[in-house]
């Protein structure tokens, strides 16, 4: 059978290898680096302890605080679109308690086994990855209440990590780089660290190595031909015999030339790789009040942040990033960030309810859709790419698959485009 996956990072690649191992001629086409690509800016959590839904109870309650006292750690764009609007509405709608806890327990169902995964991974591969868990480090009362409420909820959906509730000289005693205003922290400790750029070439050797291809190109159109799909790209066109669209925030524009209306959003994050001055983490903190990520790697510590609806990805204002780094002052006892031209801005695919699409396009056979991972990509990748080979090969529908499937939207009604 041959095989189409558009879409070259983390979701396509690593489905990409499990097709192509279970005997597939497959075939992903990808538009290379550009701006706005989500991988490169990723902080390299494998963080299933962070599985819960970005909407729930009270969030709304909340974000507006954080909005009036400018420390929110989010923005949406300016311009309120009819597809921005109806997204917002969405979100609104899947805050409340049971679709919160329902959502936390299909993702963790789905990226079971996702630390594992890259442990294997490792084994075959040059992989910078880190076994130091996650410590959740807040400065307030209020925010080592929201962590440890989250390690509470979490643990009772079914998550199998543990977790250690650490005072502030206890959090300082096991990352010796926090501040003295630290109040307490939380440490995930079984979580893993990685360096996506590392996995995006561990996963291409491995694609090559499993009989499958990756061509550059953009992909400019596609359409059923035939029984089967054809695609158009900058490096010409692909015919095959099923199609799967992994392309992140792309899928939209893709998807669009058919009548799909895929519900979307690009939640743009920022990342910067610096070495900074003082006593470098030496552990994959969370500053909680922020949201700020901070990952430790071999040539500098990564600082991510930021969630900016409705935004493309593209160069990063100094003023902006200079905000954020400023942000983590309080947090460190020495240690500061500094400017880098090493800087990233990354699209990440968010749906209203915070869980990825992943199923067959409704209407169209032969085509299938996984993105919407939003901030969970590496998380959630293995698990996505297992269930993927039944479901495109032998039209099966794995039952982990169930809470993500695609017309849980499409079959509501259009959505239209930005």
């Amino acid at each position: 059978m041959r095989i189409i996956v558009v879409g070259g990072g983390v979701i396509g690649l690593w489905s990409a290898v499990e097709l192509a191992r279970a005997g597939a001629d497959v075939t992903v086409l990808d538009a290379g680096p550009q701006p706005g690509f989500a991988s490169p800016a990723a902080a390299g959590w494998v963080v299933p302890a962070l599985s819960a839904p970005l909407s729930g109870p009270g969030v709304l309650l909340h974000s507006a605080r954080q909005t009036l006292r400018r420390e929110a750690p989010f923005s949406v764009a300016p311009r309120l679109t009819s597809t921005l609007l109806r997204w917002l509405v969405g979100f609104v709608r899947s805050g409340s308690a049971r679709q919160y806890a329902a959502g936390l327990r299909a993702v963790l169902d789905l990226g079971a086994g996702c630390v594992d995964d890259f442990a294997r991974l490792q084994e075959t591969a040059d992989l910078e990855l880190r076994k130091t868990g996650l410590l959740m480090a807040a400065v307030t009362q209020a925010g080592l209440d929201e962590v440890a409420q989250l390690a509470e909820a979490t643990t009772a959906a079914g998550y199998k990590g543990g977790y250690e509730v650490l005072d502030g000289s206890a959090a300082r005693a096991r990352e010796p780089a926090l501040g003295a205003a630290v109040t307490g922290a939380v440490h995930a400790v079984d979580e893993v660290q990685v360096r996506p750029e590392h996995v995006l070439r561990a996963l291409h050797d491995q694609l090559v190595n499993a009989g499958g291809r990756l061509v550059l190109g953009t992909a400019s159109r596609l359409g059923p031909d035939g029984g089967g799909w054809r695609v158009e790209t900058s490096a010409g066109s692909f015919d095959c015999d099923r199609l799967l669209v992994a392309a992140g925030a792309w899928s939209t524009e893709l998807l669009a030339v058919l009548g799909v209306r895929l519900p979307l959003m690009a939640a743009t994050g920022y990342s910067i790789t610096t070495p900074g001055t003082g006593r470098a983490p030496q552990m994959a903190v969370k500053l909680v009040e922020p949201s700020i990520a901070i990952t430790p790697f071999a040539d500098g510590v990564r600082v991510a942040a930021r969630l900016d609806l409705g935004r493309p990805g593209g160069p990063i204002a100094e003023r902006l990033l200079t905000t954020v780094l400023n942000r983590t002052r309080p947090y460190f006892a020495d240690w500061r960030p500094g400017l880098s031209t090493a800087t990233f801005s990354g699209m990440r695919p968010a749906t209203p309810d915070s869980l990825p699409l992943i199923g067959p396009v409704p209407g169209h056979p032969g085509l299938y859709v996984a993105t919407g991972h939003g901030m969970l990509g590496l998380t959630l990748a293995p698990g996505t790419a297992h269930h993927v080979v039944p479901l495109v090969l032998s039209d099966e529908r794995p039952l982990e698959l169930k809470p993500f499937a695609p017309e849980r939207y499409l079959l509501r009604g259009a959505w239209t485009r930005p």
